[in-house]
């Protein structure tokens, strides 16, 4: 058991196996790559670093749990919805009060939580207006532009040091939760490429045109050398502007839609959301496929329930929890 006097050092305090740069708050890090150590002040109220991602300085809220009994916590990645992370998406400042409470959940649970922003970095409010369409979107795409946020992130965690010099997270306890476009973030970020054939095409499409890398579109990212140990997906699309290939819903998706994870997911599905019938379809070519997924399904929920403080989202964030925990304990 960890002594009185290192839990006190663990609640202020940790060492990072990355190279900080300038520092414009004392509780804001710039962090760039993985060459030495420097002990920060460490809070889990108001702790962000930033991580360079193909040239953008990825904000990412980090929180600490608080008098636990732990020398490595398990981690939960976490990507926002089309709203954003913040509770001021203009000013990009203070969690929104959703992840305010799932803050709570993972300090309740000794999990720390690292709450990435794609958005405002990339000159990105909320995903509204043109930016729901393409080519707009691709820049925050939610296929191959949200999931780079979420492997940089997956690998600061891993270098993270506690004072003593030891790993500060267990990198075999890492999981990704995702909210709306993070979830589609979560199920893109998870693709096991060794099943996608040689010469896919990675390509998406809407309103008649397709587009392709010169526009932008990129193939996914391979599999972390040490990947995320699984994901949790709530009320996402699935179809990506056709990047998988064929549609879920038709016909030719059991031999023509690619998407696989490499890892457990576990996805929340509400009766009441547009998104709902294409995300079904995959979860059944998944399920056909012998896919490592579960769901579970909330009558009369709507998209966003997670906000809602019914039984729905209580329900389905102690599920989330749980097999979490589930998936650490293998």
């Amino acid at each position: 058991m960890i002594s009185k006097k290192k839990r006190v050092l663990f609640k202020s305090t940790i060492a990072i196996a990355i190279a900080l740069s300038s520092c414009s708050k004392d509780n804001e890090v710039d962090s760039n790559s993985a060459e030495k150590e420097r002990i920060i002040s460490f809070t889990t109220s108001d702790t962000i670093i930033r991580i360079t991602v193909d040239g953008h300085d990825i904000p990412v809220y980090l929180s600490l749990p608080r008098d636990c009994n732990e020398e490595t916590f398990p981690a939960v990645v976490t990507l926002h919805g089309s709203n954003g992370l913040w509770s001021d998406a203009d000013s990009g400042k203070g969690l929104s009060r959703q992840f305010k409470d799932w803050q709570q959940v993972f300090a309740q649970n000794c999990v720390v939580g690292a709450f990435v922003d794609s958005y405002t970095p990339r000159g990105v409010t909320t995903r509204t207006g043109k930016f729901r369409n393409l080519p707009d979107n691709i820049p925050i795409s939610a296929q191959y532009v949200r999931p780079r946020d979420a492997n940089a992130t997956l690998k600061f965690l891993q270098n993270l040091k506690s004072p003593n010099g030891k790993p500060l997270i267990d990198e075999n306890r890492i999981g990704l939760l995702g909210f709306s476009d993070g979830a589609s973030a979560t199920m893109a970020s998870l693709i096991d490429l060794d099943r996608v054939p040689e010469n896919f095409e990675w390509t998406q499409s809407q309103d008649g045109r397709t587009y392709n890398l010169s526009d932008g579109v990129l193939p996914p990212q391979p599999k972390p050398e040490n990947a995320f140990t699984g994901g949790v997906f709530y009320y996402g699309g699935s179809v990506g502007y056709n990047y998988w290939g064929k549609h879920p819903c038709g016909s030719e998706a059991m031999e023509n839609n690619v998407f696989y994870p490499y890892a457990p997911m576990l996805f929340h599905i509400p009766s009441d959301d547009n998104l709902t019938e294409n995300t079904l379809c995959m979860i059944e070519v998944l399920q056909r496929k012998g896919a490592p997924i579960e769901m579970q399904f909330y009558p009369n929920a709507s998209h966003g329930f997670d906000t809602d403080n019914l039984s729905s989202s209580r329900n389905a964030r102690e599920k989330t929890i749980s097999w979490f925990k589930n998936q650490w304990s293998k």
